[in-house]
């Protein structure tokens, strides 16, 4: 009921007193007095000009009575309480359609030109899985680079299908860009951070920054080293036109650095960020890498996949011309203001013996820690810190041929129950993939396409899959999951990212 539809009921009217009545005694404060119900109002006898006057008293009397009486109910309405419970207002859930989702793959290797004046180009194009029901593909072609662009994966929300997923895979092999490189399509975001790469002399590292929104995009670039925190001109204010790619090369930012570590913040649209970085030492091309992004900074990552393979001839071919960036190693950064103390599992995920290690983080500055003491075979990476970081590791394989580096990423967590579709990158016949598994809190199970994997408490395993397919997930416990790609000499990874989150629900009240 409504204020509008209150009723109040009438106070009742005391009688007039007459010069026999009795005087009635104040009313107690907080109450209404009442007049009595069988006793009737009595006339004066007299007549005339008395009379009326008399009348007039009566009239007079009894209006300041009713406005004592009125004023007494007002106080004892003020003293009444509130009530105790709110109305209860209908109101309907409604979950709205889900809106198209898309992912962007990055899109070619990158070189340069030969010549007296060099242009950023396309050097070997991309191969790419998605899997879903009822996609869409589109290409961006607007590049800073030759021949350069994106291809976007888009789930429309007509489509009969539920899940998304894509990834990409490249292999390159020119005089200056030669390896394998792999990656999941991302969606785009407004934070970013890359971890990986390297601009001292024979390294080459891009930031690719692709905007499939219908705005532009407007992105502010911080640089970190080994030194601490790195000034530039040129990092803040990049116009990302719609339905463009920018590519923004980090040596003309950070000049000679071992160690970068990129945040990208976007405003206006979104971006998909990547890095590509590729190695030649001396005249020889010796790796090709694209690192995806962490979303935050945070107290734990899980690395899912780090396969060491060849170690011995690893040493020996990536050090020739004095570097140490073929080695195996984790790249991190404690982006605060408070130094950070790292804890970093290795867990053995075929059987070896693992390694636990534990470092210091200054704050804002990177810090390589080289992990030298690892026998060749497959490990997880558990890295707890009391500080929010960033982190990514780095690792490498050769044969008498070739040398080929590749950077991986802490994986998202996959929750228990959620069913998971992940996108295997296709490969030549010469190339297999595998699946990592690690379950950091307690033991799990995961079904892979139909197959029961165990994966013991803070442990990893390993399961081989065909390439260029997609794979269907779900577990009993969280886990964290990545692919690796090898082949002879070559070496590349992707994660297994979660699926979208679903709209929540809208409250409609009625009017």
């Amino acid at each position: 009921m409504t204020m509008s539809d209150a009723v109040h009921p009438d106070a009742p009217t005391p009688d007039a007193p007459t010069p026999d009545a009795p005087t009635p005694d104040a009313p107690t404060p907080g109450a209404v007095p009442s007049a009595p119900v069988d006793a009737a109002p009595r006339r004066p006898a007299t007549s005339g000009r008395g009379s009326r006057l008399l009348a007039a008293g009566g009239r007079a009397s009894l209006a300041l009575v009713a406005a004592g009486a009125a004023v007494t109910l007002g106080a004892g309405v003020l003293l009444v309480p509130a009530p105790t419970s709110a109305p209860v207002i209908p109101s309907v859930a409604v979950q709205p359609d889900r809106p198209d989702q898309s992912l962007v793959c990055a899109g070619a290797a990158l070189g340069l030109t030969r010549g007296a004046d060099p242009q950023l180009t396309s050097v070997a194009a991309d191969r790419r899985r998605s899997v879903g029901e009822g996609l869409v593909e589109s290409r961006i072609s607007t590049s800073d680079a030759i021949d350069g662009g994106a291809v976007v994966v888009t789930l429309p929300r007509e489509a009969p299908g539920e899940g998304l997923a894509a990834s990409q895979s490249v292999l390159a092999a020119t005089p200056e860009v030669a390896g394998l490189a792999a990656a999941e399509c991302l969606a785009p975001t407004r934070s970013a951070w890359l971890v990986g790469g390297a601009t001292t002399v024979g390294r080459t590292s891009w930031v690719v920054l692709t905007n499939a929104d219908d705005v532009d995009a407007t992105v502010d670039l911080r640089l970190w080293g080994a030194t601490g925190p790195l000034e530039a001109p040129g990092t803040s204010g990049i116009t990302v036109p719609a339905g463009a790619q920018r590519v923004v090369p980090l040596a003309g930012l950070a000049v000679d650095e071992p160690s970068p570590v990129v945040q990208v913040a976007s405003t206006g649209g979104s971006v998909a960020a990547t890095l590509q970085t590729s190695i030649v030492r001396g005249l020889t091309p010796s790796g090709l890498s694209i690192v995806t992004p962490l979303a935050e900074p945070a107290e734990r990552h899980v690395i899912a996949g780090l396969p060491v393979i060849g170690g011995q001839l690893v040493l020996e071919r990536s050090t020739v011309d004095g570097g140490v960036d073929g080695l195996t190693a984790l790249r991190m950064l404690a982006p605060g203001e408070a130094d950070a103390a790292v804890t970093v599992t290795l867990v053995a995920q075929d059987g070896g013996v693992g390694l636990a290690t534990e470092a210091v983080l200054e704050a804002g500055t990177v810090l390589d820690l080289p992990i030298t003491l690892l026998a060749d075979g497959e490990y997880g990476v558990i890295v707890q810190s009391d500080e929010p970081i960033v982190v990514a590791a780095r690792t490498s394989t050769a044969t008498a041929d070739a040398i080929d580096v590749e950077w991986f990423t802490p994986s998202p967590v996959l929750e228990a129950g959620v069913e998971v579709l992940t996108a295997v990158a296709p490969l030549d016949d010469a190339g297999a993939a595998v699946l990592h598994l690690v379950a950091p809190e307690g033991a799990a199970e995961v079904t892979v396409d139909g197959r029961v994997v165990s994966v013991p408490a803070g442990g990893g395993v390993v399961v081989p899959s065909p390439a260029n397919t997609g794979l269907r997930l779900s577990s009993t416990a969280p886990v964290h999951a990545s692919l690796s790609y090898r082949g002879p000499g070559l070496l590349a990874g992707s994660r297994v990212l979660p699926p979208p989150a679903a709209g929540s629900a809208l409250t409609i009240f009625p009017r």
